[in-house]
């Protein structure tokens, strides 16, 4: 027969997964359980101490008995990572923030590449349903677009799962938790950087299937309008992110050369996705022996090695270091602790160099 301390420790456990899903983080008094369960202090400070060395609950001197959100179970505390690419322009660094402040909690993690494949997306998902973690992060598949895998993510959350989407949600998945950039704030802060060096003809290079681009094409749309600026969706390149993964690098000199052509005809100023599309926009430009910014004035999102390390320093907005993974991490630490969160939006911040000066 179990010995009165185990069991209580076990019943403290069920509490801990009520509370969990509950939103309560902090666990009764020892008096209240006393009373509750109708065993001496003496069993409850025995029971706490079993929890307090499997990590499940932390003391604080004064404050009380909090739950951590650990297992007890190690392999219960592996956090899956399912993310577009591991290896290039900024996920090597956000894959170390995530990793890092989800280890500090206490937890394990294990990336996941999808490629963006939708295809690749639902391989993973489906073998995490052998399993069921308790926590996830996930980036997204082509956000904008109708995503056949929501079932399998419908199914993970029944089965305990509490996602956090990095980036973008998927529209038709509700009530799930987001760390996001504030796209529509970045757009409005790069029109009017550009508006301010004396461009009123700006254009935009998007993705038509991530909802970030989206959300960019409104921020810019709408402050060129309440600027009194012209606004022409002639000025507005779309692309797939699927395909601009897919080209080779003779199609991708084709194409940029394409969007460069059009911008050429009509702006004097673009807004671009990221820092890899103004850097290879502007690769083309240099290749048709146009001088920047003169002919082009050239800004985008990110801040990455390609904005500072390029033949033209490139303007771009930027998180404060290490912001996102951090908060990516604590969101889903918080989650799993019971502590109540909402949708979680990181602001931008404008860094300003070569290819955006001011317009003589």
């Amino acid at each position: 027969m179990a010995l009165k301390y185990e069991w209580l420790k076990e019943q403290l456990s069920l509490l801990i997964r009520q509370s969990i899903r509950d939103g309560i983080h902090r666990l009764p008094t020892e008096q209240e359980l006393c009373s509750t369960y109708g065993v001496s202090r003496q069993t409850v400070r025995a029971a706490l101490a079993l929890l307090e060395q499997e990590g499940v609950i932390s003391k604080r001197r004064g404050s009380g008995s909090y739950i951590t959100g650990l297992s007890a179970a190690p392999q219960e505390n592996l956090i899956p990572i399912l993310i577009s690419e591991d290896q290039d322009y900024l996920y090597p660094g956000l894959l170390e923030d995530i990793r890092s402040r989800l280890s500090e909690g206490g937890f394990s993690s294990e990336v996941l590449v999808t490629e963006g494949s939708v295809a690749r997306e639902r391989d993973i998902l489906s073998d995490l349903l052998c399993r069921p973690p308790r926590g996830m992060v996930a980036e997204p598949c082509r956000s904008a677009l109708p995503n056949p895998n929501l079932d399998l993510y419908r199914r993970l959350i029944r089965e305990g799962c509490r996602p956090v989407f990095l980036g973008s949600s998927y529209p038709g998945l509700s009530g799930v938790l987001t760390v996001k950039d504030d796209n529509d704030s970045g757009s409005s802060l790069l029109v009017r950087h550009l508006a301010s060096q004396g461009h009123r003809a700006m254009g935009a290079v998007l993705p038509w299937d991530d909802l970030r681009g989206q959300e960019r094409y409104l921020g810019f749309s709408e402050t060129l309008l309440s600027l009194g600026l012209p606004f022409q969706d002639s000025h507005v390149c779309w692309y797939s992110s699927g395909e601009l993964r897919r080209l080779s690098p003779e199609e991708e000199v084709r194409v940029f050369r394409v969007i460069m052509t059009r911008l050429l005809s009509s702006c004097t100023a673009v807004i671009c996705f990221d820092d890899r599309v103004a850097y290879r926009l502007a690769g083309a430009f240099r290749r048709a022996g146009y001088e920047l910014p003169a002919a082009m004035a050239i800004a985008s999102f990110d801040n990455t090695y390609l904005s500072s390390h390029s033949s033209l320093p490139l303007t771009s907005l930027a998180h404060r270091p290490h912001e996102m993974g951090r908060l990516t991490a604590e969101t889903v630490i918080k989650t799993l602790n019971g502590i109540p969160v909402s949708l979680q939006e990181s602001r931008w911040e404008l860094i300003i160099r070569e290819s955006t000066k001011l317009k003589r």
